[in-house]
């Protein structure tokens, strides 16, 4: 099991970070955000081959998962596995990565009060062709196991589409808290298919230009990172469809992004591990992280 870090380190990361970015880190506010948090990068990110390299991926998402617990997250998204991902001439080691991952999500969830819920069609196989090692009673056991657990709830995409949700899945997907946060790992878009459909009304988007390895992110760096993605929440609350201008404001904004050009770069980099950036978005422009 990794050393993970108790929860009074990670809420004084967090502390620190809030305070840095001049955010409200209220519980309530924690609470409300919802994150998808779309993993990639992880072949590119590191020296780890094979099923290594997944690994590391899952072990990264089982630290964020610590942290955002500590903060008192509730809800959680996580893409695992694409349907379109078992086309893929190196499905077998991401496969392999995932069935390592099942033993100790399942010891960490029973002893954190965590939930594991799995989305995704499981009427087709996961497994690929060849594999004698079906996850989908693997899955379905952790999902069992901790149905009753109330800390945090993480929802794993594992064979989804937005195809699967928006037909034989919508009656289960709808269930589902909706998402205001998509997190972003490697690349600067959401494929088409891993749209959670019918989630995304109001959200806003973070991009983080590193890979989600976990031996290149320290537990500071993973606080941080959620604090930025809180502020994005935060700064683009009540933009979605209803927003309304006080006079003046759209004068102010009209200056800052249109004349100014707005754009913050600010670094909070302590040298613990390689820097880290994301970039989010406001009313007035972009706005980079570094940490």
């Amino acid at each position: 099991m990794l050393n993970l870090p108790d929860e009074d380190k990670s809420r004084g990361f967090f502390r620190e970070a809030c305070e840095n970015l001049g955010i409200d880190a209220s519980p309530e506010n924690v609470a409300e955000l919802v994150i998808y948090e779309m993993t990639d990068g992880t072949r590119t990110s590191t020296d780890l081959t094979g099923d290594d390299a997944y690994f590391d991926g899952g072990m990264f998402i089982l630290r964020f998962i610590h942290i955002l617990k500590a903060l008192g997250g509730r809800n959680l998204y996580v893409n695992v596995i694409h349907e379109g991902h078992k086309n893929r001439t190196n499905y077998a080691e991401i496969y392999r990565g995932m069935l390592r991952h099942v033993e100790v999500y399942g010891k960490y969830a029973a002893a954190n009060n965590v939930r594991l819920r799995f989305v995704g069609d499981y009427g087709q196989a996961i497994s690929p062709d060849g594999s004698e090692n079906d996850i989908r009673q693997s899955l379905q056991k952790l999902e069992k196991l901790t149905e009753k657990n109330d800390a945090l709830t993480v929802h794993f995409m594992v064979n989804y589409s937005t195809r699967w949700a928006a037909g034989i899945g919508k009656d289960a997907f709808a269930k589902l808290p909706d998402v205001n946060m998509i997190l972003r790992h490697a690349k600067g878009y959401v494929n088409g298919d891993m749209w959670l459909f019918g989630k995304l009304d109001s959200n806003s988007f973070m991009y983080v230009q590193n890979g989600s390895s976990s031996v290149n992110f320290s537990d500071r760096q993973i606080a941080y990172m959620i604090a930025v993605a809180l502020r994005s929440m935060l700064v683009n609350r009540g933009t979605h469809l209803s927003k309304k201008y006080l006079p003046g404001e759209n004068d102010e904004v009209k200056q800052k992004r249109e004349v100014e050009l707005s754009m913050v770069h600010r670094s909070f980099h302590q040298g613990e591990k390689p820097k880290k950036r994301a970039v989010i978005f406001s009313s007035y422009g972009p706005e980079v992280y570094e940490f």
